[in-house]
C-alpha cells in the first residue's frame, strides 16, 4: 500500500513537470511578422523575388510560382537577400487519380478551419487593416467554408478569437488547434492575409478580381518533411486548374503549430490593399482545388468516428522508427524514483516498518494541505 501511495505521488509530480516541459518547448513563434509594412527579398542582381508581412530570417526558402527555389542568405530590417538554389519539380507529387476538372463528389471527410490573427482585414472593404475581434478574414474563411461544403466536404469553421495580435496568438491559437483534432480532420487551414503591395497578390479569373495565395510552411516542426511535400502536391495540384493561384511557398523559421499535425497549414489569401471581395473568390477557388490533393474515402465521416479509436496523424518517419516515446521514459523514471525512495528510506530508518511509517506521515503532512485545497477549489 506505501508503495502504491508513493508511485500515486511521484505520478502526480512528475506528470505535472511534464506538462510544464511540454508548455516551454512548445513551438514559440515570437517574430512571425514585421512590426509594420512589410519584407522586400531581391536576388543577387537586386530583381525582387518576394514580399511579405511574414517574418524573414537567413535560412529561410521561398519556391516561387515557377517553382525556383530561393534561399535567405541575409536580412538587414524589411529588406533580405537571397540566391538561387535549384529548379523544384513538384508536378509528380499530384494524384493523378483525382482528375482536376472531375465533378464534385461526397468527400466523407472533415475540413477544419480556424484564424491564428482574427483581426486581419482587407482596407479597400474594411477602411483599415485589422478590426480587432471581428476582421473579415473570419468572412473570407467563411467563404472557404461554404465552398467546401457545396463540393462535398464536413467542415468546421472555428472563430476562436485569439487577439491581441502580437507573438503569443500563435500559442493562443496552439489550444483552438488541439481542440480541433479531436474531431481528426482531414486537413487544417490557417486563414490569414499576408502585408505587401496589392500587386504582388493581384490575380484574375474570368475577368475577375481575385487574389493570389501563399502557402506557408514552418521549419520548426518534426513534421516539416511530410508537411513539405504537402505544400508541394497542394501547388502543383492548384496549378494544374488554376496556374498563379498560389504564389509560391514560403519555409520560414518559425512553427505556426505543424508539429501538432503534418496536414495543417498556414493560406496567406490577398494582402490588406486587396479587396475583400476578391479574397472571397480566392478562397473559393482555393476549396475548388482541395479534392485534387485530399482525396475522398470511403471511411465513416471524422465527425462521427468516437474519439476513443482515434488515431492521431503523424509523420511517417515517425511511425517507420516505431519509437515508443515519452511514455516509456516516463514509466522508468517513476520506476527508478521508486526504487530510489524506497532504498534511501530503508537505510536512513533502519528496518521496513520505521519506512512505512515515516513514508505515511511525509504522504500525510506533506500532500495532505495540496489534496485538500485541490477538493475545496472542485
Amino acid at each position: 500500500m506505501p508503495i502504491l501511495r508513493l508511485f500515486t505521488m511521484v505520478s502526480v509530480m512528475i506528470l505535472a513537470s511534464l506538462n510544464v516541459s511540454n508548455s516551454v518547448a512548445a513551438p514559440v513563434d515570437s517574430a512571425t511578422e514585421v512590426n509594420d509594412g512589410f519584407v522586400t527579398i531581391t536576388d543577387t542582381l537586386g530583381k525582387i523575388i518576394f514580399q511579405t508581412g511574414l517574418a524573414v530570417h537567413p535560412g529561410d526558402e521561398f519556391i516561387d510560382e515557377d517553382n525556383r527555389v530561393y534561399a535567405v542568405t541575409s536580412v538587414q530590417g524589411t529588406s533580405a537577400t537571397a540566391e538561387y538554389v535549384r529548379e523544384e519539380s513538384i508536378s509528380g507529387l499530384w494524384p493523378q487519380t483525382v482528375p482536376v476538372q472531375a465533378p464534385a463528389q461526397p468527400a466523407s471527410q472533415l475540413v477544419s478551419i480556424y484564424h491564428t490573427h482574427t483581426d486581419e482585414s482587407y482596407i479597400p472593404t474594411d477602411g483599415k487593416a485589422t478590426v480587432k475581434g471581428d476582421g473579415s478574414i473570419l468572412l473570407v474563411g467563411e467563404a472557404f467554408s461554404k465552398r467546401l461544403s457545396e463540393v462535398g466536404y464536413q467542415t468546421t469553421h472555428d472563430k476562436t478569437l485569439h487577439d491581441p495580435h502580437d507573438a503569443n496568438a500563435y500559442q493562443r491559437s496552439r489550444r483552438t488547434v488541439m481542440k480541433l483534432l479531436q474531431q481528426q480532420p482531414a486537413a487544417l487551414f490557417d486563414i490569414h492575409r499576408d502585408s505587401a503591395p496589392a500587386k504582388i497578390y493581384n490575380f484574375q479569373v474570368n475577368g475577375q478580381d481575385a487574389t493570389k495565395i501563399l502557402l506557408v510552411v514552418g521549419r520548426q516542426n518534426q513534421n516539416i518533411n511530410t508537411t513539405m511535400n504537402y505544400a508541394k502536391t497542394i501547388k502543383a495540384a492548384a496549378d494544374a486548374k488554376y496556374k498563379g493561384l498560389v504564389r509560391g511557398i514560403f519555409i520560414a523559421k518559425s512553427g505556426y503549430n505543424q508539429d501538432l499535425n503534418p496536414r495543417s497549414i498556414l493560406i496567406e489569401i490577398g494582402t490588406q490593399y486587396n479587396s475583400r471581395e476578391a479574397a472571397d473568390r480566392s478562397a473559393a477557388l482555393f476549396a475548388d482545388v482541395v479534392p485534387s490533393f485530399l482525396a475522398p474515402t470511403t471511411q465513416a465521416p471524422a465527425s462521427q468516428a468516437p474519439v476513443a479509436q482515434a488515431t492521431p496523424s503523424v509523420s511517417p518517419d515517425i511511425v517507420a522508427n516505431n519509437d515508443p516515446g515519452p511514455r516509456q521514459d516516463t514509466l522508468l523514471i517513476i520506476g527508478a524514483l521508486v526504487a530510489g525512495t524506497g532504498a534511501f528510506l530503508f537505510l536512513s530508518t533502519g528496518s521496513f516498518k520505521e519506512a512505512k511509517s515515516k513514508l505515511l506521515r511525509f504522504g500525510k503532512y506533506e500532500f495532505g494541505d495540496i489534496f485538500r485545497s485541490w477538493k475545496k477549489r472542485k
